[in-house]
């Protein structure tokens, strides 16, 4: 159908002529039977009608025009045109507002059906009433709207239902937004609560923290001061020091001139005494008895002398007392020199702790933000939870049949959920447990260790137990002092510690997955116990070519001749496995002959506090002294004796560095180091003397001659690693 066609119904056939309105008949209608009326044709297509006879008068028999506004609007009138620029943006208020400005020339006139405008007007009524037409949406504007569209439904009854529908959805829907708005309405008054109860928290954590900072900058502050108070002690005291320099030099030169004085002095005297004794002499000669009387002019020079010096004493005297009366001693003022050095160390560890104190206060205040944010999802959690969560089963009861007890279970069912927790019991009995931890391998590289070179395997960490490790220890030093013992000739360079590993768990172990386990295991157990334990300490350092091994052997020749000398007093005592308090001392110092006295007491006191052997009558069951406990720890006495052979060795080496009067850099032959060693160690002998001297030079013993002089950094480096120790208790100046 084109825009300028007007449909018209075709006539009903009547009996009359044709009015303008429709005729009543007397007819009674039909029952309709569907379209085989009369038809009529619109664009070459015909479009069948009903049977005139169903029609029913005044309703379904009424013609007229069909309005196809506003499609022939262009046919009727041509609107003004206008520039781009002065369009604006239209909205359903201003639409209808221009549609209603008939008196606008520059609108066009086109007409409108009058159910249309019916509508139009009816709604800016509507709208007028609302707040004037102005303001956004709301209810009353929304009411009005929907006033309209229940006319213009009312009045298309063929497509009622559907608007209707349309309708009804979208009130179902206005209303269900309504109630969800309502529902959360509580939950933003809850929301604004938390809020405020977190700002509060946080306003108070901060305020504490702000009274901690001010309390830390007053301490600093406070220390500062007392910082530089000792300072200025400290210029004050080296300002002293430096005067009492001056005077005793000066005090020095007075006593070479009165000791240069006083052997003049001697030197007329005896000639004197030598002219009187020739004197009389020759007066004995002439056979006259004279008598012996003291020589005037002797004993005047005498007294001369006498009151010289005893005015000479008296003025120095007074003069030491003028000088040195607000003098510190010397024992003052290296006991105030120790107290600053003690108050300088105080100061170093309370910047290190405020520098400590700084770090952990960012570190909270992050962790902070962490937990604000955790709690609020953790609340939400909660709250879901509330709602859908169910009882838990009892997931503790896992921890008794589970390999690590409950202290692994509590690890790895650490937030876990349940469905988490039953994954980790299957893997558990697949022998792939949770919680467990592998080591990586390090791979074939040089710069691994020899036992640890290996690849693609899966190693567990086992956290071997210090005794477990100890046991390994043992065994390996047994394996590696046995062998070595069998060699035929005994070499200065044995096997490196870390092949003989390696090559010793191949042999007990076998397969390349087992070896790796052990090795690896037993390298973690080092590294954790090493700081704290000398065997660990001992046996990584030989491991890591460190130290030389025969320190290990000098320390058990050392407690086995102990062992020897304890035992043989025991035998002279009746072998009861008791020795009183001075058979153990005398055998120490038979067994230890080298110590010093108060090493040697220091080894008594560790023995006592171990046996708790208390008076002087207690027995002291020795042979406990060589036992460890359940965790592999020594007692006392081991420990001790250990922390006593280090501390005599770093002793030994300072004494021969300081022998040489040498720097690190300075290079040295070797025969002058033989003389330092002999200065400081006099009893030592040829065999000791030739292996301490090759190591320090790092050739054989028969190549000594032909050594070339190192530096005595290197060498203090080299006795640092070996088996050195004091062989004689004299040296040089104690054996004049």
């Amino acid at each position: 159908m084109s825009a300028k066609t007007v449909a018209k119904l075709p006539p009903i056939p009547r009996s009359t002529p044709p009015a303008v309105g429709p005729t009543i008949t007397s007819r009674s209608p039909k029952p309709y039977q569907g379209l085989h009326g009369p038809t009529y044709q619109i664009s070459q297509t015909r479009h069948p009608l009903p049977d005139p006879q169903s029609l029913k008068p005044f309703v379904d028999t009424k013609s007229g025009s069909l309005d196809t506004w506003p499609a022939h609007a262009t046919a009727q009138a041509t609107a003004k045109p206008s520039l781009p620029s002065q369009r604006r943006r239209s909205t359903p208020d201003s639409i209808l507002a221009i549609q209603d400005a008939e008196g606008d020339p520059n609108t066009s006139v086109v007409p409108k059906p009058k159910f249309l405008e019916n509508l139009e007007v009816f709604l800016k009524k509507e709208l007028r009433n609302v707040n004037g037409g102005r303001g956004g949406p709301s209810d009353l504007r929304l009411q009005a709207y929907r006033e309209v569209f229940e006319y213009l439904i009312e009045d298309f009854k063929t497509y009622k239902p559907l608007l209707s529908a349309i309708k009804n959805e979208y009130e179902l829907m206005l209303a269900q937004q309504r109630e969800q708005i309502r529902e959360l309405e509580p939950l933003k008054s809850m929301l604004v609560t938390v809020s405020e109860q977190c700002d509060q928290k946080v306003m108070a954590l901060r305020e504490q923290e702000r009274q901690e900072m001010v309390d830390l900058r007053m301490e600093n502050r406070r220390l500062l001061e007392k910082i530089d108070g000792m300072k200025q002690e400290h210029g004050a005291l080296q300002a002293q020091i430096e005067k009492l320099q001056d005077e005793v030099a000066a005090e020095y030169l007075k006593y070479r001139d009165e000791c240069d004085a006083r052997k003049l002095l001697v030197s007329d005297i005896n000639d004197l005494k030598y002219q009187q004794e020739d004197y009389q002499k020759a007066q004995a000669g002439g056979n006259q008895e004279v008598e012996i009387k003291e020589d005037p002019v002797k004993l005047k020079i005498a007294l001369k002398k006498a009151r010289e010096d005893l005015t000479d004493a008296t003025q120095r005297l007074n003069e030491m007392i003028a000088n040195y009366g607000d003098v510190v001693p010397r024992r003052d003022f290296e006991a105030l020199q120790a107290n600053h050095n003690k108050l300088q160390e105080e100061m170093d560890t309370l910047k290190a702790d405020h520098s400590q104190l700084m770090e952990e206060h960012d570190t909270l205040l992050e962790v902070n933000k962490q937990v604000l944010t955790q709690r609020d999802e953790f609340y939400q959690e909660l709250e879901s939870l509330k709602r859908s969560a169910t009882p838990r089963p009892e997931w503790d009861r896992c921890a008794q049949v589970l390999e690590g007890g409950e202290e692994r279970w509590n690890v790895i069912a650490q937030d876990k959920k349940s469905d988490e927790l039953v994954g980790i019991l299957l893997r558990e009995i697949m022998g792939d447990g949770v919680g467990f931890e592998w080591f990586e391998p390090r791979g074939m590289g040089e710069d691994v260790p020899v036992y640890l070179r290996f690849e693609d395997i899966k190693i567990r960490d086992r956290k071997l137990s210090k005794s477990d490790a100890l046991n390994v220890i043992r065994e390996i030093w047994m394996e590696k002092s046995k062998m070595e013992s069998e060699r035929e000739e005994p070499s200065s360079n044995p096997e490196a510690m870390d092949t003989f590993v390696l090559r010793y768990m191949r042999q007990r172990y076998g397969d390349d997955k087992t070896v790796a386990d052990q090795a690896y295991n037993l390298h973690d157990a080092i590294e954790r116990f090493a700081p704290d334990d000398e065997q660990f300490a001992l046996f990584k350092g030989v491991l890591n070519k460190e130290l030389d091994e025969h320190i290990y052997y000098q320390q058990m020749e050392l407690l086995a001749k102990l062992n020897d000398k304890l035992s043989e007093k025991d035998a002279a005592e009746g072998a009861e496995g008791k020795l009183t308090k001075g058979a153990f001392d005398e055998a120490l110092r038979e067994a230890f002959d080298v110590k010093e006295e108060e090493n040697v007491a220091a080894l008594v006191q560790a023995a006592e506090e171990e046996l708790k052997a208390e008076g002087d009558d207690a027995l002291l069951e020795y042979q406990l002294l060589f036992t460890e406990d359940e965790e592999g720890n020594s007692g006392p006495f081991l420990t001790k004796f250990r922390q006593q052979e280090k501390e005599e060795k770093a002793k030994y080496l300072d004494q021969i560095r300081k022998e040489t009067g040498l720097e690190d850099e300075e290079e040295i032959p070797w025969g002058k180091l033989r003389m330092a060693i002999n200065v400081i160690d006099a009893e030592i002998d040829k065999h000791h003397m030739l292996r301490y001297l090759a190591i320090a030079f790092d050739v054989e013993q028969d190549q000594l001659a032909q050594s070339t002089p190192q530096t005595i950094g290197n060498i203090m480096l080299r006795f640092q690693k070996a088996a050195i120790r004091r062989v004689g208790k004299l040296n040089s100046s104690e054996l004049e």
